[in-house]
């Protein structure tokens, strides 16, 4: 099953796109279940730092080169659900 997954994003850039899902996943899994732990302001941090991680790594992904656009596209996906998640959280404290 592996080797299919492996097969299928070659185009996309191979392994690194697979531990770039798997890391994706696991960190909104983790951030999902402590969102409602954390203040208001550490909140605000955090979306502050996906949006700063994912805007630096989709850049450095368009730069090298298309077939890392998928990449980029995981970045900015993964970016976009912190900040809806962890601003809802927000609004549900307020």
């Amino acid at each position: 099953m592996l080797e299919n997954l492996r097969t299928f994003v070659q185009p996309y850039g191979g392994d690194l796109f697979l531990l770039l899902i798997a890391l994706a996943v696991i960190s909104l899994a983790v951030l999902f279940n402590l969102k409602a732990r954390l203040p208001v302001d550490q909140l605000r941090r955090v979306i502050r730092m996906a949006a700063l991680v994912a805007l630096l790594g989709s850049v450095f992904a368009m730069q090298a080169g298309s077939t890392y656009y998928a990449m980029a596209a995981v970045l900015l996906a993964w970016g976009v659900l912190v900040g809806i998640v962890f601003g809802r959280e927000i609004g549900r404290k307020r």
